[in-house]
């Protein structure tokens, strides 16, 4: 079967082999999960998508922003005091941030546009998503020193913030980092008992979960530049990582989807037309489209209608 899968990846082979892209995805969780950098992380994997990407510059603006936010503080402060620092260096304008505050991007909400998705963008334009916000907002958090973790919700990626009495709270950074309860989530998404049973949705994910989170832009990327073969390997990658990552398996069954019309379905208006010695290939692409989308579906997983 592994085999199998190989040659239908060979299909959508791009200009650079596809092991290229999964072992750059794949060297994301090489370090210490429990110490890893989240920035470093978060413009590693934008570096993949866009070579251009200076690594050191993009650190730089975030090693400044912490500067920044630090001379907002007094002495010894606690958790709460920092994490009211970093909503007003993100979402008032003023000096710390030249007057240009951050704020929700209403063209591009979902990070459609897959650039819209990267952290230097965001930097950049200061129009974010719910991908780049909360990223920012936890990078600046880790920095600080704050027990913050990113949790998912349905197309959605919102922070869990302990304090410094030990309890945790959802901060939604598309709104301003305001408090927001569980149920107001459900209230809006496709959040179903099983999802939260079985750990989909609403709960703090581990260091290496968050890198699979991280990662999963150049999954985007590579479905949005047709790359399919190299989407369902960068995919498995991920979910070797992060098991329930649910919008990675339908990420990995539309992949094969598009493999299967690219391939046979438009090739081969009536089944029987396949060449014989294309049914097997048929077969497991149709197998990882099914199996993929079931197991999402089994873990409580459900569409959102936008």
């Amino acid at each position: 079967m592994r085999i199998l899968v190989a040659v239908l990846i060979l299909l959508s082979l791009p200009p650079r082999a596809f092991a290229d892209v999964t072992d750059e995805v794949a060297e994301l969780f090489q370090q210490n999960p429990d110490t890893t950098d989240l920035a470093a992380i978060k413009i590693a994997a934008d570096h993949i998508i866009d070579p251009s990407i200076n690594i050191a510059d993009q650190l730089a603006q975030i090693d400044q922003m912490v500067e920044t936010i630090q001379t907002m503080l007094p002495d010894n402060p606690d958790a709460w005091t920092r994490i009211r620092a970093i909503r007003q260096f993100i979402y008032e304008p003023g000096p710390w941030n030249d007057q240009r505050a951050f704020s929700y991007d209403h063209d591009d909400p979902y990070g459609l546009d897959v650039h819209n998705k990267l952290l230097g963008d965001y930097i950049q334009d200061r129009r974010g998503n719910c991908i780049t916000m909360p990223f920012l907002f936890l990078i600046l958090g880790q920095r600080l020193g704050l027990d913050v973790t990113p949790a998912l919700a349905p197309l959605h990626v919102l922070v869990n913030f302990t304090d410094d009495q030990g309890e945790t709270y959802n901060l939604e950074t598309t709104s301003g980092a305001g408090l927001t309860r569980d149920q107001h989530y459900r209230d809006l998404l496709p959040i179903t008992d099983a999802a939260l049973d079985n750990g989909l949705y609403l709960t703090p994910l581990t260091r290496e979960q968050s890198i699979a989170v991280i990662a999963a832009v150049v999954l985007d990327d590579l479905i949005a530049r047709k790359q399919y073969g190299e989407a369902i390997a960068v995919a498995d990658v991920l979910l070797a990582h992060h098991p329930r990552f649910a919008y990675v398996m339908v990420k990995k069954a539309t992949a094969a989807y598009h493999l299967l019309q690219a391939e046979f379905y438009s090739k081969y208006p009536i089944a029987s037309d396949v060449p014989a010695e294309r049914v097997a290939e048929l077969m497991v692409l149709q197998q990882v489209n099914q199996s993929a989308f079931e197991q999402a579906e089994t873990l409580g997983w459900r569409p959102l209608m936008r």
